[in-house]
């Protein structure tokens, strides 16, 4: 992995942020189980706390928290939340990206949560496995791990409950999702964000998808923020050409995920209904 790998990985999340404590009685079904540790620039963070979400209407990712202090279930839950508190130093160790039904032994996705301003991401493919043990099923999560790259490592192992999606998901495609209500917000929200800013966009968000927006903006400086939207207006279309590019849109109760694809790139977007009607989510 290099560093302009990890820039350019980090500024794609950055843009999914910004497009797109709850406390759970976990004691009764078993917590979970983690031992290992994450070293970064030869110092130890000694892993005590696993945590697993797989985020409803999502079908293709599950997350996996191994860390050193808690994380609480609303952090872990959403996409920017983990990441203002890493910054904060309130906790550090990694969060892996498995598939929730075929998880891949050769495949390894994670973020690592190091004492540093960013996340900094890893991944590797191989044609032999990266993991040494990783199974999915029965809402749970095992897995054994022991990867090294020059200034970091993660050597681990874990149990862990899924929390999160039901897996009872209705899949739209083509012209369904296009003119779908929740096609109708993403669009608008883009729009607006895009050439207005946070304040216009502001209507087509749920309360914690704005505050989460607000604390990265004032994590990463306007100056970020600003670049962000002068990319995006020059390789977002708009209108009828944007709308063509939405591939996909799986519903899951009052949660759907929205896919756009522009050639080999794809965005997801979570959406919730809320009682003022479909809103993105964190």
């Amino acid at each position: 992995m290099t560093p302009q790998d990890t820039d350019r990985r980090w500024l794609t999340v950055g843009l999914g942020i910004f497009l797109g404590v709850l406390s759970m009685n976990a004691t009764a079904i078993d917590p979970g189980t983690v031992k290992g540790k994450f070293t970064y620039k030869g110092k130890d963070y000694i892993l005590q706390h696993v945590y697993a979400w797989q985020p409803p209407a999502q079908a293709e990712e599950l997350w996996v928290y191994v860390t050193d202090a808690g994380l609480p279930a609303a952090a872990a839950q959403g996409r920017s939340k983990s990441v203002e508190l890493a910054a904060e130093n309130r906790f550090h160790g990694a969060k892996l990206f498995v598939h929730p039904t075929k998880p891949d032994l050769n495949s390894l996705n994670l973020m690592l949560y190091a004492p540093r301003d960013l996340p900094l991401f890893g991944s590797a493919s191989r044609s032999s496995p990266v993991w040494q043990h990783l199974r999915v099923g029965d809402k749970r999560v095992v897995g054994k791990l022991k990867y090294e790259e020059s200034d970091w490592s993660l050597d681990v192992e874990f149990s862990a409950p899924v929390f999160g999606s039901s897996g009872k998901m209705q899949t739209l495609t083509g012209a369904q999702a296009q003119k779908s209500p929740q096609a109708e917000v993403f669009l608008a929200y883009e729009k607006a964000l895009y050439w207005q800013g946070i304040d216009a966009a502001s209507a087509y968000m749920t309360p914690e998808r704005l505050a989460g927006m607000q604390g990265v903006l004032k994590q990463f400086g306007a100056d970020w923020f600003k670049q962000m939207l002068t990319e995006r207006r020059k390789s977002t279309p708009q209108g009828e050409a944007r709308r063509k590019q939405i591939a996909k849109l799986v519903l899951e109760g009052d949660s759907a995920v929205l896919e756009a694809r522009s050639g080999p790139d794809v965005e997801e977007v979570r959406l919730a209904k809320t009682k003022d009607g479909w809103k993105i989510a964190e």
